[in-house]
C-alpha cells in the first residue's frame, strides 16, 4: 500500500442484512476508472469522490437525501460512466419475496442535469434484450461489458431473433461453446 485514501463518512452503513442464521450481501464496486482519474465510492457516504493523478480528492457527485438520515437505507452505486451519462442504481436495504434487494436503474444526464430510470436494449436482438450497465469498466476505452451464454445465442439464432454482427457470431457457435463477451465502448 502506498497511501490510504480516506472517504469522509459520519457513520458506517452497509447494504448487508444480518438475519438469525444467515447474512444477505450484495456485490458492488468502490473504485472506477474515469477519464484518467478514479472515482471512489463508499456506501456510507453521500458523495462519490474523484481521485486525481496528483493525489487530490474532489467531490464528483452528491446524493440527496442523505444515506445517514434514512430509516430504511437506499444505497446509490455508480455503474457505467460516460462523459455525458452516469449510469447508477439504487439498492434498498430490504428483501423482496424472491430474497433479493429491490434495485432501481438510474441515469444522470450531465448536460441536461436530469435523472431518469432507464432500460438499455441490445439492437442485435429483435426481442430487444436488455443490456446490463452494472459491470465494472475494464479500462478507459470500454464503458461496460456483458457475458452472453452460447446456448442462449444458439437458441436465439435458431429462432431468427438475431441480426447484425451478433447473428454472424452466433452462426459459428454450438451450445457447448464458450460465452461471448460483448464490449460496450465509448464513442470517440
Amino acid at each position: 500500500m502506498i497511501r490510504e485514501i480516506q472517504v469522509p463518512v459520519k457513520a458506517v452503513k452497509t447494504p448487508n442484512i444480518l438475519m438469525e442464521e444467515m447474512t444477505v450481501i450484495t456485490h458492488f464496486y468502490t473504485t472506477f476508472p474515469y477519464q484518467g482519474n478514479w472515482l471512489l465510492m463508499n456506501p456510507s457516504s453521500d458523495t462519490v469522490y474523484c481521485y486525481l493523478p496528483d493525489g487530490t480528492i474532489r467531490p464528483f457527485i452528491a446524493r440527496t437525501p442523505s444515506i445517514q438520515a434514512m430509516d430504511t437505507e437506499i444505497f446509490l452505486f455508480s455503474c457505467t460512466l460516460t462523459e455525458r451519462y452516469y449510469f447508477m442504481h439504487t439498492l434498498k436495504k430490504e428483501l423482496n419475496a424472491a430474497w433479493k434487494f429491490p434495485v432501481t436503474d438510474l441515469v444522470y444526464d450531465n448536460q441536461e442535469h436530469t435523472i431518469y430510470r432507464y432500460t438499455v436494449c441490445n439492437e442485435d436482438f429483435s426481442t430487444k434484450k436488455t443490456v446490463s450497465m452494472k459491470a465494472k469498466p475494464v479500462h478507459q476505452e470500454i464503458a461496460t461489458w456483458q457475458s452472453l451464454d452460447a446456448f442462449m445465442l444458439v437458441e436465439a439464432y435458431g429462432n431468427g431473433e438475431l441480426k447484425g454482427r451478433l447473428k454472424d457470431i452466433a452462426a459459428e457457435l454450438d451450445e457447448e461453446s464458450n460465452p461471448v463477451l460483448m464490449l460496450v465502448k465509448h464513442r470517440n
